[in-house]
């Protein structure tokens, strides 16, 4: 069994862990820590790498666990998600195929984080055709929960959006796989 924490739009490298492991489980049972990806991703835009993060309520302050975490919904971040991601991948090969869907996901009022991840995930694991994920409400061994941003993972390159003026940007939001590979970008994911 393998325990991770929950992200939001995970990147690449965090679908690649949860699908080597054997009983990958998600949990949210650990304290929340700040500038992680539990509430936040980065795209490709055309002025490059842009974060996004959905603004959260936290219970307890700095000894709130991470299920607890509540949306914060008087906030325009799901309009201005919605707009980055249409701005990045409106000319992404797939963005017609996902674009409903992702709005949906994004647009869906989930009161905690973890409520709205479970849902991004499961989502994208039907759609690249991967194990389903299993929950736990075990606690999280610090060690296990590293930081999946690290974009010198070594990924497989695809042509992204802005190829043109940039160089790859590999591990990703799994955003910009799906929008520039679609459904093939489970090779990536599955590759070593």
């Amino acid at each position: 069994m393998n325990l991770f924490p929950t992200s939001y739009f995970p990147s690449i490298s965090y679908f690649k862990a949860l699908n080597s492991c054997p009983e990958p489980l998600i949990s949210g049972n650990e304290l929340y820590v700040k500038q992680t990806f539990r509430n936040r991703c980065e795209v490709f835009t055309g002025n490059g790498i842009q974060c996004l993060s959905v603004p959260i309520r936290k219970s307890e302050g700095s000894k709130s666990l991470t299920k607890d975490l509540k949306i914060v919904q008087n906030q325009s971040w799901r309009k201005d998600h919605w707009g980055a991601l249409k701005s990045a991948y409106q000319n992404a090969p797939y963005f017609e195929f996902y674009d409903c869907e992702i709005y949906d996901l994004i647009h869906a009022k989930h009161e905690f984080l973890l409520d709205l991840n479970e849902d991004i995930i499961n989502f994208m694991n039907e759609t690249f055709d991967l194990k389903r994920i299993q929950y736990s409400q075990e606690n999280i061994n610090h060690e296990i929960a590293h930081n999946f941003l690290d974009r010198r993972s070594n990924s497989k390159e695809y042509v992204q959006v802005f190829s043109d003026r940039f160089p790859f940007q590999s591990n990703l939001s799994i955003l910009d796989l799906i929008f520039c590979e679609g459904p093939i970008g489970r090779k990536f994911i599955l590759a070593d």
